[in-house]
């Protein structure tokens, strides 16, 4: 049961959300969070400059080698190998020789259909054919639980169940290991650490610094040196265990934490930018005001001087009129006359000169603040 919660707690650090299944290659973006090198190839090709989080969705620039370039998660990667190692396939467990016959696969124990298992739930401790395997994983309630492919499994217990066949073996050897013959050993030597029979007991080994002591004394010494090496396991595999758990709850917490401090530096941010946003709004709002005064008043001159024009113009054209071949001597007089009263209006106009700072209008810096150059929004600290 110990064991089952300690999985359940790691589970969710040892499977992909993208692809669901365990990490294979865990690569870690510039957010923290981390996946598959191959689920990240998926969403971000080679030859692409950025992967977009799947989590988060914040941008991670790549270089040249992209994804492969990006820092592996040896966290996730020791946290699935020790998982594994403590996990080691059972014996008496039913199999199904494949048709290589090179070794053997285990059936699935999750149906009734047969078929060979392709993963091993750590949580369950049940094997999964391919069918339950997926069924496995679409459970809301379970699918956070440790699965891990078959082959994977079953080369990470090998070497344990073949070190404990040779134990086995070498604990079934009752026989003088110095004589070619089957001769039953008796006594035992505790200086070379070897079971003897009498005749090695009276030669080899029957002087200092041998000690010769009969076979059931040894053994039960023996037995006492074990019992002192499995308690001192058991402790051991108590602390490791909680050094375990410890360290999965301080990856959660780094995990919430740097959540948290993502979002004060973008919070921060973003009050920095929606403050030079609004002067820069307010600034921009003045300089068009100013701008359309001052086109107010440039128009105001534009018409005055206009109306002059069109004064004389048609002065002109009375007077081109009057000198003309076809005039008579009324139509000369009458045109005098009214020149005489158009240039007295016209006279009474002024001139008046554009003022020269009509047009002046610039952004004038606020040179007294000013961005120094070690200037940075805060500081990242632990």
């Amino acid at each position: 049961m110990a064991s089952s919660n300690l999985l359940e707690k790691i589970g969710d650090f040892l499977e992909c959300t993208i692809c669901l299944d365990n990490y294979r290659r865990p690569k870690v973006l510039q957010c923290l969070h981390t996946f598959c090198e191959e689920c990240l190839f998926k969403i971000a090709p080679r030859g692409t400059n950025k992967v977009l989080c799947p989590t988060c969705r914040e941008e991670t620039n790549l270089e040249q080698e992209g994804v492969s370039n990006l820092r592996n998660n040896f966290v996730f990667s020791n946290l699935l190998d020790l998982v594994t190692s403590i996990q080691k396939p059972l014996d008496d467990h039913p199999t199904n020789v494949t048709a290589a016959g090179n070794h053997s696969q285990y059936g699935c124990t999750n149906c009734e259909s047969g078929a060979n298992a392709a993963t091993r739930c750590l949580n369950c401790c049940e094997f999964l054919c391919l069918d339950c395997t997926d069924a496995h994983r679409r459970i809301k309630a379970i699918r956070h639980h440790v699965m891990r492919d078959i082959e994977d499994w079953l080369a990470a217990g090998r070497h344990i169940i073949e070190a404990d066949k040779a134990e086995k073996r070498s604990q079934k050897t009752n026989f003088c290991p110095n004589h070619e013959e089957e001769i039953v050993v008796v006594v035992y030597c505790e200086a070379c650490e070897q079971s003897l029979c009498e005749e090695c007991s009276q030669h080899d080994h029957a002087k200092s610094p041998h000690r010769i002591v009969p076979m059931k004394d040894a053994a039960e010494r023996g037995r006492q040196q074990i019992k002192n090496v499995l308690s001192e396991c058991k402790r051991k595999l108590c602390v490791f265990s909680t050094a375990i758990e410890a360290t999965v709850q301080i990856a959660k917490d780094l995990q919430r934490r740097s959540d948290r401090a993502q979002k004060d530096l973008q919070q921060t941010a973003k009050e920095y930018t929606l403050r030079i946003q609004k002067e820069q709004s307010e600034l921009m709002a003045l300089l068009h005001k100013r701008r359309e005064v001052k086109e107010g008043e440039m128009a105001a001159h534009i018409n005055s001087l206009q109306r002059a024009v069109d004064v004389l113009r048609g002065m002109c054209s009375l007077a081109e009129t009057a000198l003309g071949d076809d005039a008579s001597a009324v139509d000369v007089l009458r045109s005098k006359v009214k020149l005489s009263g158009e240039r007295r209006v016209l006279n009474q106009v002024a001139i008046v000169n554009v003022p020269s700072d009509l047009s002046a209008l610039k952004f004038e810096r606020n040179h007294h603040f000013r961005f120094p150059p070690d200037y940075v929004l805060g500081k990242i600290s632990e």
